[in-house]
């Protein structure tokens, strides 16, 4: 289920230019007593090319209250799977034309070894868009290590309160926001240009977190190529519901708060809806 639940997590999208470039944040002012912390991560990445950078390690033992997007537990995780999975009578065979299926079956043949019948009990009930970052996860040949699941392990070794600022199930209603004739549209993208996106993950993996957010972004517009849709059900809207939650926690104690970096750009993201607020938001350079 960890491969189901954290594919959401690579469509980060969104470059707005924002002046300073960094994964982690201190905010400030507006009444509060103490710094808390924004941090961006990529949710998954190789396992040779993993790290907690020390300045994220730093600051998250200084805190009181740790909050992730949602929960990390089981029937979480089985509840997201569900969502990215067709209902009972659908699969790709029945939202795809003959043609489409054919070259769907014919490039996982080619580029994983996998035959038609194979493809079928394990990826055909996967819904486009899942299965179109799947592809990426699938390519790289390596275990991954999964920033949610080791950041939440090394909050509670330190003894900080852990929270989700959103069920599960209000994720799910966004992906399921995102319709099926544009979820084939992105994973048809992905096939036709499968070596640039499978290149340019591994050149994202190798500079993170020190990589322009910038060239991070770019890359994961290539699934849904920047629908507005998606990015206002997926981003924006789930964005503001957490703002007034993250403002309360860092009202109440220091907090470190980490979500997808996507979340961070926009006009609607994070960082601007923060500034909006009148909180102070500082910039954290990292180090590999």
């Amino acid at each position: 289920m960890k491969k189901i639940a954290s594919l959401l997590s690579m469509i980060v999208l969104v470059v707005s230019g924002y002046g300073q470039s960094s994964v982690l944040w201190e905010v400030n002012g507006n009444g509060l007593t103490t710094t808390s912390y924004l941090f961006g991560n990529l949710k998954f990445i190789g396992e040779k090319e993993f790290h907690i950078p020390k300045e994220v390690a730093e600051r998250l033992k200084t805190c009181k209250l740790f909050a992730l997007e949602d929960q990390v537990n089981h029937h979480a995780q089985h509840e997201l799977n569900v969502a990215l999975h067709f209902p009972k009578g659908q699969s790709l065979a029945t939202v795809l034309s003959v043609e489409e299926y054919k070259k769907v079956t014919d490039f996982f043949a080619k580029e994983f070894g996998m035959n038609k019948q194979s493809f079928e009990s394990k990826y055909a009930k996967i819904k486009p868009l899942a299965l179109s970052i799947m592809m990426t996860r699938l390519s790289l040949g390596e275990k991954l290590k999964f920033y949610d699941l080791e950041l939440l392990g090394f909050a509670k070794k330190n003894k900080l309160t852990a929270y989700s600022l959103e069920s599960i199930d209000r994720e799910a209603q966004a992906i399921n926001s995102y319709p099926i004739y544009n979820q084939v549209k992105a994973l048809l993208h992905s096939i036709d240009n499968f070596e640039t996106q499978k290149a340019e993950f591994k050149k994202m993996m190798a500079s993170y977190p020190q990589g322009s957010l910038e060239e991070i972004f770019e890359f994961t517009l290539h699934p849904v190529e920047n629908n507005p849709i998606f990015v206002e059900e997926f981003y924006y809207k789930r964005n503001k519901e957490w703002l007034p939650k993250l403002e309360k926690m860092m009202k109440e104690n220091s907090s470190f708060i980490s979500v997808g970096v996507s979340h961070f750009e926009g006009s609607q993201g994070l960082l601007e809806l923060l500034k909006s607020k009148g909180y102070t938001l500082t910039p954290v350079p990292v180090t590999k």
